[in-house]
């Protein structure tokens, strides 16, 4: 299994599809494993609120929002040791329990998932076990991506672009607020993007 140190280049599911089949939840390793397309969901959404012009084309984008990633995993199980294991300590890490005042989040591993950039989740849904046929069966748990918002949020609409169709290509406006405002959004969202 591929370890959080490694470059993406190494997880290019071509060269190393072994490193699909598993991921680590709180450093322990899925028995069975995770199906071919097991992993769905997870898109990094980018939420707008468009303001439209009166009487003309075109509009203004304000940033609102940079939700959490929500998706589900299927593992599949098919030898005895694989249900025992699942149901003796994988289904516990997974498990929420609100009457212990512990951490509520789980850290995860997957290449798919360092690639999303979420180290970090919360579960919404364990599924029952489903038969596949053939002795094969699966469960499928639904997660929710543990991300915080940071301290300090700015909302703020982009003031130009830098294409050459542009009229303005430094990037900059000629209001220093609005520049200031853009220089923060930028660094709160390399924050956000950090494990």
């Amino acid at each position: 299994m591929a370890h959080a140190s490694v470059t993406d280049r190494d997880l290019n599911p071509l060269d190393n599809p072994q490193d699909y089949d598993f991921c680590k939840v709180d450093g322990i390793e899925n028995p069975g494993i995770i199906a071919p397309g097991g992993i769905t969901g997870f898109d990094r959404e980018t939420e707008w609120e468009v303001k439209k012009g009166k009487g003309t084309k075109g509009g203004t984008a304000t940033l609102t929002q940079l939700p959490p990633a929500k998706g589900s995993i299927k593992f599949l199980l098919w030898t005895p040791f694989h249900f025992e294991a699942w149901d003796q300590i994988f289904r516990k890490v997974f498990k929420y329990d609100p009457t212990k005042k512990t951490k509520n989040a789980i850290d995860i591993f997957h290449p798919t998932l360092k690639k999303q950039n979420v180290h970090s989740v919360v579960t919404e849904k364990i599924g029952p076990e489903t038969s596949e046929g053939q002795g094969l069966w699966s469960i499928t748990v639904d997660l929710l991506e543990y991300l915080p918002p940071p301290k300090k949020t700015v909302t703020s609409s982009p003031n130009g672009s830098t294409s050459k169709g542009s009229a303005k290509t430094s990037g900059k406006s000629d209001d220093p607020i609005a520049d200031a405002q853009q220089k923060e959004i930028a660094k709160l969202l390399a924050e956000a993007q950090k494990p």
